[in-house]
């Protein structure tokens, strides 16, 4: 299972470049849509990782996504610059397991 990296930023982009992680450079609303539901019909990923000001971005259709799969796992992280909200762990998990 490989990763794969949704993101609006080009320094996030390249720095998974180096790690070998293939990646989509992501413009607006619609295209994060349009290539979250490719990555995850994609059988190789396993992880989806989405930067934290995408994410932003694109909140509503990424959270109903994540609510529709199982596999690949889908979760943010922090991007270049902005500070990563320690609770996105644990409201990914509450979201999964459905406790309010």
């Amino acid at each position: 299972m490989k990763f794969f990296l949704l993101t609006d930023s080009i320094d996030s982009a390249t720095g998974m470049r180096l790690a070998g992680i293939p990646y989509a450079l992501i413009n607006t609303p619609e295209e994060c849509e349009k290539t979250l539901k490719e990555a995850i019909r994609n059988e190789e990923y396993g992880i989806i990782l989405i930067t934290q000001g995408l994410y932003e971005q694109c909140a509503d259709c990424i959270d109903e996504v994540k609510k529709s799969v199982t596999v690949p796992l889908i979760t943010e992280i922090p991007d270049n610059g902005s500070e990563f909200k320690s609770d996105a762990i644990t409201r990914y998990v509450i979201d999964a397991i459905g406790i309010a």
